[in-house]
């Protein structure tokens, strides 16, 4: 699920989660005349900051002009003093796959096997593509990333990416 990182004193950061369908407020992150709104999920995730006249944010360096602006993932942003940047990684999670009432049955792309009904997969957050995982066939877990869009492939449930680690490199 895709959040705003919020640097804290410290310096920490907290990770805010936007809910598709729902407007995280800036007045949850304390930072009124801001809002952040998923616009759209799989391989063109991304959100909408939208700014209320005469707030003073920037993306990346660059004023926000016209109170909108969509963000990427890894975007900086800066209200005031505060610091905030949108991550578009997603959790993934093994479910049972749940196959279409009329639909090709996809092809794991690492073993080539078939994902039939209620096998035990993954669905990758950033390309949609379907992985085998469980005991027997670990395919989801096989390489540290998606090996089409690079997506992070733990299933620790912990985000991969964080600003914090992010500028210790």
């Amino acid at each position: 699920m895709s959040c705003i990182w919020q640097e804290l004193p410290g310096p920490h950061w907290q990770a805010r989660a936007i809910v598709p369908g729902r407007t995280l407020a800036g007045e949850e992150l304390e930072l009124p005349g801001v809002a952040f709104l998923i616009v759209s999920q799989g391989v063109e995730r991304g959100a909408a900051l939208m700014v209320q006249p005469g707030i003073w944010v920037r993306v990346n360096g660059e004023p926000v002009l016209g109170g909108l602006r969509f963000l990427e993932h890894r975007d900086e942003i800066l209200v005031g003093n505060a610091r905030l940047f949108f991550s578009a990684e997603a959790t993934p999670t093994v479910t049972p796959y749940p196959a279409p009432p009329a639909g090709r049955v996809p092809v794991c792309p690492v073993c080539r096997g078939p994902v039939r009904d209620s096998m035990p997969a993954v669905e990758c957050p950033g390309c949609g593509r379907w992985f085998h995982q469980d005991a027997r066939k670990t395919c989801w877990t096989y390489s540290p990333e998606c090996r089409f869009c690079k997506h992070p492939t733990p299933l620790t449930g912990e985000a991969a990416w964080r600003p914090d680690r992010e500028e210790r490199t």
